[in-house]
């Protein structure tokens, strides 16, 4: 069956990826790799810039812009949410063999839109936090956070549940490196990317599982302190370190600004009975704080207010 697909595709070559794909690795087995070369030519103009349409069925929705509900979580649980902007295209390098260049973007392998794996973010945020110094400074909180990263079977889960982000758009970077004697490229490499001016959304949950039971004033001061490493660490990706294949080059940073940010923390209503009230009051039902955000500035102004009124409470 699967031959009978490629051959198909083959038959038809469209102008899709997957079809160019399948008459460019014909011509290259038929030793004709100067057609070969210019069909990838050819393709390479037309994938400059793409536009995809984003799904529109409820579990498209779900996926790419999830909704939590708080109230069964564990108190003081948070959910921070936002959609960002690429200043520099983002890049990253998908396992799959067979295709008109070696650098293909990671794409989902449902909808086939290119995406960031919940698993890279989860890299790259960590990676944040140890060039910030964070994980010898505050290795305890790290590890709270992330959990055992380093595969030991008895390892705990962390707090933080990362969610992939989605794209619609790719696009081509070409870097060619150049011979340092005669500072000439001479082997220009194709890389597969979602170009600056893309849009992304980023969810993040954290649960303090670990906490239940505990003295509620304690959950509180660890899950803020921990938002507040969090926001740091957010900034410090987005706008500086990024999060993308050769982000040492300058690849995958994001713009200070950003839409439809929050962060929702799951808390309880604390309202006292009126004086007059003879019997207690029932307890209240969990309710959520919502804080709203429009830049990764405004996240870590957030954050101090909500640490400035954990204070104060105290």
């Amino acid at each position: 069956m699967s031959i009978d697909y490629f051959v198909e595709l083959d038959k038809r070559n469209p102008q899709n990826t997957d079809g160019v794909t399948v008459h460019y690795h014909r011509l290259i087995a038929e030793g004709k790799k100067k057609d070969a070369d210019n069909l990838r030519a050819a393709w390479s103009k037309k994938a400059d810039k793409i536009s995809f349409s984003e799904p529109s069925n409820e579990l498209w929705q779900m996926i790419a812009s999830p909704t939590i509900e708080l109230n069964p979580l564990p108190p003081f649980s948070w959910f921070l949410q936002f959609t960002f902007t690429l200043t520099r295209p983002y890049i990253s390098k998908d396992d799959n063999p067979f295709y008109i260049i070696d650098n293909p973007i990671v794409r989902d392998k449902v909808f086939q839109l290119p995406m960031v794996r919940s698993t890279s973010w989860k890299g790259n945020l960590y990676s944040a936090l140890w060039q910030l110094g964070h994980d010898k400074q505050n290795e305890e909180q790290m590890q709270r956070l992330f959990g055992e990263i380093r595969g030991e079977e008895d390892g705990k889960a962390g707090r933080l549940f990362f969610y992939p982000t989605f794209f619609t758009e790719t696009s081509l970077e070409i870097i060619n490196p150049h011979d340092r004697k005669r500072r000439v490229g001479k082997n220009p490499i194709l890389f597969e990317s979602v170009p600056a001016g893309a849009h992304g959304t980023f969810s993040l949950l954290y649960v303090p599982f670990d906490l239940i039971g505990r003295d509620e004033a304690d959950i509180r001061r660890q899950a803020l302190e921990d938002l507040n490493l969090v926001a740091e660490s957010l900034k410090a990706m987005f706008l500086t370190y990024g999060f993308s294949a050769k982000r040492n080059s300058g690849y995958g940073v994001a713009e200070e600004s950003v839409n439809d940010g929050f962060v929702q923390i799951r808390i309880k209503e604390t309202e006292k009975p009126p004086a007059e009230v003879a019997k207690p009051v029932e307890p209240s039902e969990p309710i959520w704080l919502k804080r709203e955000f429009d830049s990764f500035a405004g996240l870590s102004e957030l954050v101090e207010t909500l640490l400035k009124e954990q204070g104060d409470a105290q």
